[in-house]
């Protein structure tokens, strides 16, 4: 407001100078050349002294109006100045002005504070090379003095050093002035560069675990796009790690449009959960391996899913060693179940699906048959022949057995020379003529003995039926056992039926 104020005086001067030349010019023509009136000399001129009086209060307002125009100019270029010099000092950038001989003559608080001063005053006078060690004053005459000298501007980062002499990192931006001097505006970055310098080493050594891992590793990112992948991996689908980067798994590795039926990479993203699968691999030379493929998510900020992990490893020999054990239990299952002698069911295993017939013929009322049976003078056999032949006989009548039954009957040695059929869904009648078939069959087999001798061997054959709702299981087995013994006491080589 002031300096407005002084504007408008000095306009204000101007134009009162003005009536003050006129009345001072006729006052002097009255009293002092020419004499006259006063009053008539002011309003009375002749041309020269109009022309005289015109002139000088022209040069007086010109004068004037120059005078107010530099003070404005001069008020706002000192207003613009304050206005920066606060922007200046207010700056969290350290800025400092030094001369061409490298001297400074400028420099705010920030830029004091930063370099451990603790006025800008202690800056003023020194050399800005009072900041930097020997080696970075070899960087700036390298390559920050021939871009300024060039370009007239040059950035980038520099290590300085403290007045009481700890290192820091400074980001610089230096300008050259036409006088030869610059303007640099420094920002401590010392935080920025060891958190980029623990983020290389956190890089680092995931990149040395990453490495590391021989099994095959690689990461998807939600387009299924692979971003991350090690040798192992590339090796296992015969390709290279740049033939993967940045490509999406199906389309590189199945030629196809859209995710592998069944992906576990696409299950891990709907899910958010890790998941797991076996899938038999073809390799390059045509070897079959069984890879397991582990999957897990990487959440981010928001809970979804943003990559996924695949982690594939060879369990082809787990799964050779689960294949033994399974063909092993396997083995072990049918010899608990099965008679070694003549490859039929044991007496166990024809009790546990006896039982099973029984009640599912009780559950849907249908009919089931029993048939047993034994060798005529099977200890003759193996006191005259001996126990090889007893054994032969056994397995002739085994295989008999096996070529007149049907897919839905079981057959079984349920003890010594006494063999049991389990007929479903079938009557006594039926079940009289399979046992009739196998009388006939067994009639025809031929034992060659000792000597080549020929034995002829028959069977005694009882039959029952079930009685649904009044067997039992032993009653059951009892009826056709006795049976048998009703065709054994009928002179063997026969067949007897006891219904309930």
């Amino acid at each position: 407001m002031r300096k407005i104020k002084d504007q408008h005086a000095v306009l204000l001067f101007s134009v009162i100078v003005v009536p003050v030349i006129w009345a001072g010019d006729a006052f002097y023509l009255s009293f002092i050349a020419q004499g006259g009136h006063f009053l008539a000399r002011l309003t009375e001129t002749t041309a020269h002294e109009l022309l005289l009086r015109m002139f000088l209060t022209a040069c007086f307002l010109s004068i004037g109006i120059f005078a107010s125009s530099r003070l404005t100019r001069q008020n706002l270029s000192e207003a613009m100045f304050k206005q920066h010099s606060t922007v200046i000092e207010s700056s969290m950038d350290g800025i400092a002005i030094y001369d061409r001989d490298g001297q400074y003559v400028y420099a705010n608080q920030a830029y004091a504070s930063i370099n451990g001063y603790a006025d800008p005053d202690e800056v003023f006078g020194t050399s800005f090379k009072n900041a930097y060690d020997e080696k970075e004053h070899e960087r700036i005459e390298q390559i920050c003095m021939p871009a300024l000298l060039k370009n007239g501007n040059w950035r980038g980062e520099l290590k300085a050093k403290r007045k009481n002499g700890s290192i820091y990192f400074q980001e610089v931006s230096a300008t050259m002035l036409e006088d030869g001097g610059r303007v640099c505006i420094i920002r401590d970055i010392t935080w920025r560069k060891r958190n980029e310098e623990r983020l290389r080493r956190s890089e680092r050594f995931a990149n040395t675990i990453f490495d590391s891992i021989r099994d095959p590793l690689c990461i998807f990112d939600d387009d299924f796009r692979i971003i991350r992948v090690n040798e192992a991996y590339a090796h296992l689908k015969n390709k290279t790690v740049d033939d993967l980067i940045g490509r999406k798994c199906h389309k590189v590795l199945q030629n196809r449009n859209s995710s592998c039926e069944g992906c576990v990479v696409e299950k891990t993203f709907h899910s958010k959960d890790p998941c797991a699968k076996d899938k038999l691999v073809v390799l390059s030379d045509g070897a079959g391996v069984w890879m397991e493929i582990y999957t897990y998510p990487i959440i981010d900020e928001d809970g979804n899913v943003s990559h996924v992990i695949e982690y594939v490893r060879d369990v082809t020999d787990r799964r050779k060693s689960e294949d033994e054990k399974r063909r092993l239990i396997d083995k072990l299952e049918h010899l608990s179940r099965t008679d070694g002698l003549t490859g039929l069911m044991n007496r166990r295993a024809l009790t546990e699906n006896l039982l099973y017939e029984i009640d599912r013929a009780r559950r849907y009322g249908a009919e089931l048959s029993l048939i047993l049976c034994d060798i005529d003078n099977f200890k003759a056999i193996n006191d005259t022949y001996g126990h090889d032949a007893g054994d032969r006989a056994l397995q002739i009548v085994a295989g008999t057995l096996n070529t007149i039954l049907r897919k839905s009957d079981m057959a079984g040695r349920h003890g010594g020379d006494e063999f049991m059929l389990i007929l479903p869904e079938t009557s006594d009648k039926g079940a009289e003529g399979l046992a009739e078939k196998l009388l006939n069959a067994v009639r025809e087999t031929t034992l060659w003995a000792q000597e080549g001798r020929e034995v002829r061997i028959t069977m005694s054959i009882g039959v029952s039926c079930l009685e649904l709702g009044k067997d039992t299981m032993d009653l059951f087995i009892k009826r056709a056992d006795d049976a048998m013994y009703l065709s054994k006491q009928g002179g063997r080589d026969r067949i007897s039926t006891v219904k309930g």
